[in-house]
């Protein structure tokens, strides 16, 4: 019994103190085995599946596909028989994993590099993305009513695209959007539920126990941003996030 009542006890003079409580290249590269040449060059289908494997290893959502076209070589000389590794890793500096995609293989006998060569191909890749369930207008906050996943070629489509509906749900838009449009995040913004001004309940928690206080807020605030409130009781300012249009939460 002693402890929850230590708890409140703790709870209940923060609220009431209004105590200030502040939450305090190469690295990329795969290396992969292919066998054996004996003075040949190495089969394109071989250099290939290195590329498909390298894109496959770098997108981590399950239920994605990928379809490779359009895949060249260039580079490819005749090699000293031995076994043959190649290591691979972004041409560019930025690594791209769709649309038009270079790689560099550096590849090696007996594990002595050998030459280098240039991978590249265009690279569709179906994932899920965001779109509208019906036409939405400017200022919507979203719901996942508002929204339903559909499997489309991201490849072909703005960088920007939504994936992941928790992207989306509780933001804003900027602009009307159309019945069944994909979501971009420059499409969004963070809606903001609580204005200065507003009267709230501070919440706090702490080993299972909570304990609740009015406040007055004192900046606007989004959904999940930290803010000050006014302990209506004490008078005093603290940090707290923002749960909803009329609670906001001190995390310990």
């Amino acid at each position: 019994m002693k402890r929850p009542v230590c708890t409140i006890i703790i709870l209940t003079c923060f609220l009431v103190s209004g105590f200030a409580f502040e939450v305090k290249s190469f690295d990329r590269a795969e290396t992969s085995k292919i066998g054996n040449v004996s003075g040949r060059t190495i089969p394109e289908s071989l250099f290939q599946e290195a590329f498909s494997g390298y894109i496959n290893s770098r997108l981590e959502k399950k239920n994605i596909e990928i379809i490779i076209s359009k895949f060249t070589v260039t580079g490819n000389k005749m090699l000293p028989a031995g076994e043959v590794s190649l290591k691979i890793f972004p041409k560019e500096r930025e690594e791209q994993l769709s649309g038009h995609v270079r790689l560099t293989a550096i590849v090696s006998i007996d594990n002595v590099p050998r030459t280098e060569v240039t991978l590249s191909g265009w690279i569709d890749v179906f994932d899920s993305v965001v779109c509208a369930s019906r036409r939405l207008n400017k200022g919507k906050i979203i719901t996942s009513d508002d929204i339903y996943l559909a499997k489309k070629n991201i490849s072909r489509l703005h960088p920007n695209i939504l994936t992941d509906m928790d992207q989306a749900v509780g933001l804003m838009l900027k602009h009307d959007v159309m019945e069944n449009d994909c979501l971009k995040d420059n499409m969004l913004q963070k809606a903001t539920i609580v204005k200065r001004g507003d009267m709230v309940t501070i919440l706090a928690e702490l080993g299972g126990i909570r304990v609740t206080a009015p406040g007055r807020i004192l900046e606007k605030g989004c959904l999940g941003e930290y803010i000050r409130v006014q302990n209506a009781v004490s008078k005093k300012n603290i940090n707290a996030r923002v749960i909803n249009d009329s609670t906001v939460m001190v995390d310990f």
